[in-house]
């Protein structure tokens, strides 16, 4: 075997372990942080509204006009915040399921998100370029509040 293919084999080999070390490492925090159980739709709009109260009439970093046709709008502020941001938070409820779950992720893990890697190369489309960069900029608030009635509520928020 030639030389230069010995080393652009170790090269990929090497890209792929750290791939899947980082996608373990990803999921080792998601599923440790993650709460799961059975609630129905009042409570997850109590547990969302709470959190909604904390951050006020602020609007929420990407607005989801339409989910089918996968419409969103990015409100990036002018200014950049003062305060730092370094977790993520969810509150997922699906009625299908009956589950209301609740997990913190750390913001740097996102760095390495598809959605953070394809918008920093220009290739997510522009209606849905979120960076983690983005998200540091507009600062502790709520990034999506998405509400289907009867079928899913969800809010995701930094602090």
């Amino acid at each position: 075997m030639r030389p230069w293919l010995k080393v652009t084999l170790a090269v990929f080999a090497v890209i792929a372990v750290a791939v899947c070390i980082l996608a373990g490492t990803g999921a080792y925090f998601v599923f440790r942080h993650m709460e799961t159980r059975s609630g129905g739709e009042e409570e997850a709009v109590q547990a969302v509204e709470a959190v909604k109260a904390r951050f006020g009439r602020r609007p929420p970093l990407v607005d989801v006009v339409d989910p089918r046709r996968a419409d969103f709008r990015i409100n990036r502020p002018a200014d950049a915040s003062p305060a730092r941001v370094d977790t993520i938070h969810v509150i997922n409820w699906k009625s299908e399921t009956g589950e209301l779950s609740r997990t913190d992720v750390p913001l740097w893990l996102m760095r390495f998100s598809t959605v953070n890697i394809a918008s920093r190369l220009g290739l997510a489309p522009d209606r849905f370029r979120l960076t983690v960069s983005d998200i540091e900029r507009y600062g502790p608030g709520i990034i999506v509040d998405f509400n289907s009635p009867g079928a899913i509520r969800m809010l995701v928020w930094v602090e």
